[in-house]
């Protein structure tokens, strides 16, 4: 008697629901009474699948659909080849296909899947913009035809990067190039090719990558604190007899930040709404706005920091007892936060005073001593996130329109104050490690306090301005060095004593006049 083949078939497997509200797309193999699946990598919406046509339907239909014929082929080829064995079962035959050698794709479908593990799997949507972007490029230099995996060779991408440095800078052509490089490293290591055509390729001109440094001055930061205050005062309620009203568009209206019409979660206008955040970044040792977005009101935790510079000093002047009486503490927020884009664990300590002008528009006022329930403390801090509404594909929406929302507000707010073109909200990262930079205080701690390791740290710093220079190349004269001036201070003030003592005050005069001329004017 002649037995039953297996069955294979696709399904848009509904029992299980992926972060982004999507079911993964299987691989069903049917056989004895006994179903069992096998994974794709892919998934899509209820809306976006025929099961009468086991395929995707949509804006998406091409790309994912030829993953499922070939894996279908495969499978059903395999299943083909096992006619006249007994020795197998659903379980051996999924067990065997995952075993298989892997689907041969083209270069449009194995970025499709590399896309939709980032997205879906890793829930890293930042990953997976950037590999769209660059297959959205690719599209368009290939007039939307699709390509082997081994036509991509060094001549193909040396007139891949001409055409790209008609339309970006080297520092974007570096990045996809880079995100194309780990697109065939992936290839490679699953054997869809035997080897990536960037082990031998070389641009044809070196890339200048260097970045440009972003970092304000101490007075630039202090001009936007400034603006801030003088417009929307400590309690953040507007003044328009300062500056004005605001004739510009305030960009809230975007359907993507939240669904059913409602456009924004916070009542400020978009200009308070953008400088407030970008001074808690700076405040904030330099924080992410993905990062700042992310805080909720249980990670603010109020801790007491004592003033040991006026404790010793008190202790020494007037003995310990009286020092501990006298002991001063300041009311500090602390943060222990780990950064989403290298989980580096970082603590954060902002005293409150400083930081209280830019926190209460947004409710999140804690004075240590009114407690919050704990349904409160689940709410996020700053109004991007909706804590009703957060998953990861909408956290992601709300992300990108903030990036350009905050920016587009503090490029206005520079050209009224006058400031450095192209201020973004990234500087205040890169002034907060300048600032620190150039202050003297240790390399190890800036990095500490950024959540980076310290080699990577030159990357935020700005360059020393000429009065800096100045200042250092002083230390080249033998007059400039303390322990010099500490002797020559001490003889004149010797000097000083002897003259007053021998009535000749004219001579006194006239050395100090002396004296303060070698003081502006070191020779030696």
């Amino acid at each position: 008697m002649k037995r039953n083949m297996p069955t294979i078939s696709v399904v848009l497997y509904t029992s299980k629901t992926l972060a982004n509200g999507e079911h993964p797309i299987m691989l069903r193999v049917c056989y004895n009474g006994k179903r069992k699946y096998k994974s794709m990598g892919i998934s899509c919406k209820p809306q976006e699948w025929s099961d009468d046509k086991q395929r995707v339907k949509g804006k998406r239909a091409n790309s994912l659909n030829s993953i499922i014929t070939k894996e279908l082929a495969d499978a059903q080829n395999y299943v083909l080849s096992l006619e006249g064995k007994e020795d197998y079962s659903a379980s051996t035959i999924i067990s065997d296909l995952q075993k298989k050698a892997p689907t041969k794709l083209t270069l449009f479908a194995l970025f499709e899947k590399r896309i939709e593990f980032f997205k879906i799997e890793k829930g890293k949507y930042n990953t997976a913009t950037g590999y769209r972007t660059l297959l959205n490029r690719i599209k368009k230099y290939t007039n939307n035809k699709d390509i082997e995996l081994f036509e991509v060779t060094n001549n193909w991408l040396r007139s891949f990067e001409e055409y790209l440095r008609c339309h970006y800078k080297d520092n974007s052509i570096r990045k996809f190039f880079d995100c194309f490089q780990a697109i065939f490293n992936y290839a490679t290591t699953k054997e869809y090719i035997k080897e990536t055509p960037f082990t031998t390729f070389q641009f044809s001109k070196k890339l200048n990558c260097q970045t440009r440094k972003r970092a304000l001055t101490l007075q630039e930061m202090t001009s936007l604190m400034v603006y801030y205050f003088e417009r929307y005062g400590r309690l953040g309620i507007e003044n328009n007899d300062v500056y004005g009203e605001l004739s510009e568009k305030q960009y809230w209206v975007n359907q993507k930040f939240k669904p059913r019409g409602t456009t924004k979660l916070t009542t400020i206008n978009a200009e308070q709404f953008s400088l407030a955040l970008f001074l808690c970044s700076y405040h904030f040792q330099g924080m992410a706005l993905v990062d700042l977005a992310n805080l909720k009101k249980k990670d603010l935790r109020i801790v007491e920091i004592t003033d040991s510079k006026k404790f010793i000093k008190d202790a020494a002047e007037f003995g310990y007892d009286y020092a501990i009486d006298k002991l001063r503490k300041k009311y500090c927020y602390e943060i222990i936060t780990t950064r989403q884009k290298t989980n580096h664990p970082t603590k954060i300590i902002v005293d409150v005073n400083l930081l209280m002008p830019y926190l209460y528009p947004f409710g999140s006022y804690i004075d240590g001593e009114r407690g919050l329930s704990e349904n409160e403390l689940e709410d996020y801090i700053f109004p991007i996130f909706d804590r009703d509404n957060d998953t990861e594909d909408k956290k992601f929406s709300r992300m990108a329109y903030m990036n350009y929302l905050v920016n587009v507000n503090l490029k206005r707010i520079a050209r009224r104050l006058r400031l450095s073109d192209g201020i973004t909200f990234y500087c205040a990262r890169h002034s907060y490690a300048s600032a620190l930079y150039h202050a003297n205080v240790p390399m190890g701690l800036i990095a500490q306090n950024m959540g980076r390791n310290p080699a990577q740290i030159e990357t935020y710093l700005k360059e020393f301005d000429n009065e800096n220079i100045y200042n250092a190349n002083l230390k080249l004269y033998l007059s400039e060095q303390s322990e010099y001036r500490d002797i020559i201070e001490k003889s004149r003030d010797e000097e000083r004593k002897r003259l007053k003592e021998e009535g000749k005050l004219g001579m006194l005069e006239l050395l100090e006049d002396i004296w303060e001329g070698y003081d502006e004017e070191p020779f030696i």
